[in-house]
Parts: C-alpha cells; structure tokens; sequence
C-alpha cells in the first residue's frame, strides 16, 4: 500500500511540475511578445466582392493600418466581440428606397438572365446600420472599428449576425460614399447608386454573382455626404455552374468610358479615364483557364485592352475583366469573343453590345 501511495504522490508532483511549467511558459510567451513586440503574419481578405463567411475571425479594427499583421497592441482583438449585443430586429417594413433598390438590382439580373433577389429585412437592417457607421465616421470601408460611433460588427457576416440573420453560406457587400458642398446634391436615389456600382469593375460583380439569394439596402446622410450600402446573402441555398456577362448580347446604350472612381482601383498606375469595363463570370468554378480574348470595332478592328483574369488578385475571383486601353467610340457596335476551359469544360462565347450616341 506504501509503494502504491508513493507512486501516486509522485504522479501527482510531476503533474503539478509540468501543469506549473507550461503556465509559465504561456506567461514568457505573452511577455515577449509584449515586450518585443515581433509581428505575426496573418492572412486576410476586406473585399466587397466576396465576403465569404471566415472561419478565424482574428483580424478586426485594432489591426489599425490593416497591414495583415498582428502586434502586441492588437492581442485585445483576441478577446473582443465581432459584433455588438444585444441583438436588434429588424424594421418589419422596407423602405420605398429598399424596394427601389432591390428593383433595379433585379433588373440587371434579368438582363443577364439570373434568377430575382428578395429583399429581406435583417439584412436592410445591417446595411442602413453600416450606411449609418460610414456616414458617421466619414469612412468608404466594410470592416468597422469597435471603438467607433455606430458599430454594430467588424466585418458585414458579423453585422448580418447581429441583426439576427445567422443561417448563410455566402456574404458580399457593396458600398459607396457621395461628397457634396450642395445639400440638394445628397438626394438619396437608390437606382443612382446601383447604376453607378453596375458601371464599375469590382462592384458590379455582387450585384450579377448566381450564388447571392437575398439582399438588403441602406442609406444614411447628413448636410456634406451620403453614404450607400447594399449586402447580399446566400441562406443555404443550393448553387451551381452558370456563365455571366456584361454588358449582355445586342444590350445597347452602353456607356463608353470608365473614370477610375472605384475602391479598390482595378488598374492601379494607369491613366484614366479607360474604356467601359465588360465582365465574365464562371460562377462556382475553380480552375479556369483563359485561352483568348478578342475585343473588335464595328469595322472588324481590334481593340487593345487591359484583362484582368479569374482569381489573378482578390477581388476579382472567378471573374474575367476586359477593359478598353482608351474610351470606346460613341454609337459603335463591339464584338467581344473569350474562349476559356471552366473545370475541364470548354466556353467558347461571342457576342455584340452598341454604345450610346454621343447625344444621349
């Protein structure tokens, strides 16, 4: 009984050794960490393409130059909600705004041949509180700062979770900020705002992706600016494979030029303004492979232009994105053609689109 009792005290006294030295290394880690300060790579995304729900949600507003890096000033992140509580619910009633919104939302997928998004009210909820943050704080960005006026979560999944929209297999958002010295400038116009995302590069892609279900709109000003939101979700529902793009077949009044006013800028270093930005989309497919692209006049000449090809930065993911070097000619009838290997398949599409005359 003695020497069992031994062994049992020893077990025990080497297990306090060891539970005692594994503190106080956790502890001298920490420390050093404080003290030296060294940096901690850590990758992350703030897009408005594609917010797909994170599985770590380490990065948030105390990585303050956003760099992807973690110091001993951001460790507090670690232990600090990505959302604000309570929960609140949502407004019963959309907005004649909303329902503006999401009508001219609707109309371009109808264009492009995709299913309808149904506004949904949890989600019309995050986006007026994120119009409302950004407006507030004079920020164009989708992650909020938790020590800020406004704050509802740090990145757009969190503030859909803090309005109580939990099951989603997919978030994105768009935003945009208007500055004007003239109040009567500021007129909230919700076919404006999404007109204007359409004829950009990255923000169109949102608006035209097949995996996006429901969506919601926010807008918030005051007497210098206003601020625009819209989020879009996928509740689960089931995707699959399909081909988008725009400007559509035989689609007309087609701007000619884009000025740049996009954040992030697609063509970094280049001279503006470019060419009216024409967008393919191989939703839900992995490994896409260009193999030509041809852009040609009404007059069979071609066209130089700036690509931008799937997955080459991350913003444009699965997108292909064609942009004239120079304006494009008003009242001109285009010819685009790519081919391209999606998942093995071959694509091979050819289509046409008309500018608008100079007059309208």
């Amino acid at each position: 009984m003695r020497v069992i009792e031994y062994l049992l005290r020893l077990i025990f006294n080497v297990l306090q050794v060891l539970i005692g030295s594994l503190a106080l290394v956790a502890l001298l880690f920490f420390v050093i960490i404080y003290f030296n300060n060294p940096k901690i790579a850590l990758e992350f995304t703030n897009s408005c393409l594609s917010c797909k729900k994170p599985s770590i949600g380490v990065i948030g507003p105390q990585d303050a130059n956003h760099d992807g890096r973690l110091t001993k000033d951001d460790w507090k992140i670690l232990l600090t909600p990505t959302t604000s509580e309570p929960k609140v619910l949502p407004d019963p009633n959309p907005t004649e705004q909303q329902e503006i919104a999401i009508d001219r939302v609707n109309y371009y997928r109808s264009l492009v041949g995709l299913h309808s998004v149904s506004l949904n009210q949890t989600i019309n909820s995050a986006a007026e509180a994120h119009a409302a943050y950004n407006v507030q704080n004079n920020s164009v960005r989708h992650d909020e700062d938790l020590t800020l006026e406004g704050f509802t979560g740090v990145w757009p999944w969190d503030r859909l979770k803090h309005f109580g929209y939990n099951k989603y297999t997919y978030v994105t958002e768009v935003c945009s900020m208007r500055w004007a010295s003239v109040n009567y400038l500021l007129r909230v116009d919700p076919a404006w705002a999404v007109d204007g995302w359409i004829n950009t590069v990255y923000h169109r892609l949102p608006i035209l992706s097949p995996l996006v279900y429901e969506a919601g709109f926010g807008s918030a000003k005051t007497e210098s600016r206003l601020a625009y939101v819209m989020d879009f979700a996928n509740p689960g529902l089931p995707t699959k494979k399909c081909i988008v793009y725009y400007p559509v077949n035989n689609q007309e009044d087609i701007p000619v030029k884009f000025d740049g006013d996009e954040i992030p800028d697609p063509l970094p270093g280049k001279r503006y303004p470019v060419g009216y930005p024409i967008t393919v989309t191989f939703s839900d497919c992995k490994n896409i492979k260009i193999e030509d692209i041809k852009l040609l006049d009404n007059n069979g000449e071609n066209v130089d232009f700036y690509k931008l090809l799937p997955y080459s930065d991350r913003y444009i993911n699965d997108s292909l994105a064609i942009i004239p070097v120079k304006p494009l000619e008003y009242g001109t009838v285009y010819t685009v053609a790519v081919r391209a290997y999606a998942d093995g398949k071959m694509i091979d599409l050819t289509w046409q689109f008309k500018t608008a005359s100079k007059t309208s």
